[in-house]
């Protein structure tokens, strides 16, 4: 099955050769897996990735474009819909990028054959990701849930209590691998400094499944904390 992904570098270089101020930031795409689904009657396409910031200033994403498409490079079904943890992204840093998208009427699942990514980024220094202390683990079916399990520990090692917190967990095989990505926010939750809280998240069975049929495996996983603050002019 191919994959083919816009280089997000040949499509900065075509922009840049118009805006030259925008080779200032550049989200690059680092790390790819998806994954095709039964969802009900129809099909759910599920798409990951670690993306870095290439340039040397904070930027968010400006456009985003995922296009499934069938053997034939026809799309058959497009989102531009994602999550991004965190949504700005520091120079040289490196976050996850996560999307889903139900893919209805076809008939078989070899018609979903490929992907296209398309990003566009922009310079952000109106907000910024204030981090916390994170860390995470995998827990194989969890004693409470009896599911597969990625548990974060967020830490506020600030002087000050936070509020508003997004925490994202990510898992990895034993290559260091990307194979999923969740995140949740702690809406009216507040965390004193120096103290902690712990996040279950879930992860969904039909990738659970979907990852015993591809004979993935998860090693090892990583968690980011942090709140969005708006900056001073």
């Amino acid at each position: 099955m191919k994959r083919t992904i816009s280089l997000i570098a040949a499509l900065m270089l075509l922009v840049c050769g118009v805006l030259p101020a925008c080779a200032s930031g550049a989200i690059e795409t680092t790390d790819q897996t998806w994954y095709v689904v039964s969802h009900s009657d129809d099909y759910r396409v599920y798409y990951f990735a670690a993306v870095t910031n290439t340039g040397d200033k904070p930027v968010s994403v400006n456009d985003l474009l995922f296009e499934i498409q069938d053997p034939s490079d026809v799309t058959i079904e497009s989102t531009s819909k994602y999550k991004l943890y965190p949504e700005v992204l520091e120079a040289g840093q490196t976050g996850w990028l996560a999307l889903s998208k139900d893919v209805k009427d076809i008939d078989d699942k070899a018609e979903i054959d490929h992907y296209k990514l398309t990003i566009t980024s922009k310079v952000n220094e109106d907000r910024a990701a204030r981090p916390l202390g994170a860390t995470a683990e995998y827990l194989k079916k969890d004693e409470d849930d009896n599911e597969n399990v990625l548990r974060a520990t967020v830490t506020n090692d600030g002087a000050e209590s936070v509020f508003d917190i997004i925490v994202a967990s990510a898992a990895y095989d034993a290559d260091g691998k990307l194979l999923y990505v969740t995140g949740d926010a702690a809406k009216n939750i507040g965390l004193a400094s120096g103290n902690s809280f712990m996040q279950r998240a879930l992860i969904k069975s039909d990738i659970t499944d979907a990852m015993e049929d591809a004979q993935l495996e998860i090693a090892s996983a990583q968690a980011v904390a942090y709140t969005m603050e708006d900056l001073d002019d």
